[in-house]
């Protein structure tokens, strides 16, 4: 099963929020155990930085984490990552 979210994900935190959030759903209806670290759930993230009113730019794809704290922790060092490319220029 495969579930797509809208890009509106703000923070990591927020990220982390809704993946317990949807684990906690999936374990209750049963259509997942949701243990992420035994391969049972896994998360993709695109993260894309840009200036407050400018378009995305190109996004980077994270693929297969295998845990909320992974999750996290990738979208921050991803952001710090595009973020000082942004500075760069």
């Amino acid at each position: 099963m495969e579930i797509v979210s809208e890009p509106d994900i703000r923070m990591p935190e927020e990220a982390g929020a809704y993946l317990r959030k949807l684990r906690s759903i999936l374990r209750y209806l049963g259509t997942c155990d949701g243990n992420m670290e035994e391969g049972s759930m896994r998360a993709d993230v695109n993260v894309s930085v840009r200036k407050a009113g400018e378009e995305f730019r190109t996004r980077c794809e994270i693929k297969n984490l295998n845990s909320v704290r992974y999750v996290m922790q990738a979208i921050e060092v991803e952001a710090q990552r595009q973020d000082g490319l942004l500075k760069r220029k």
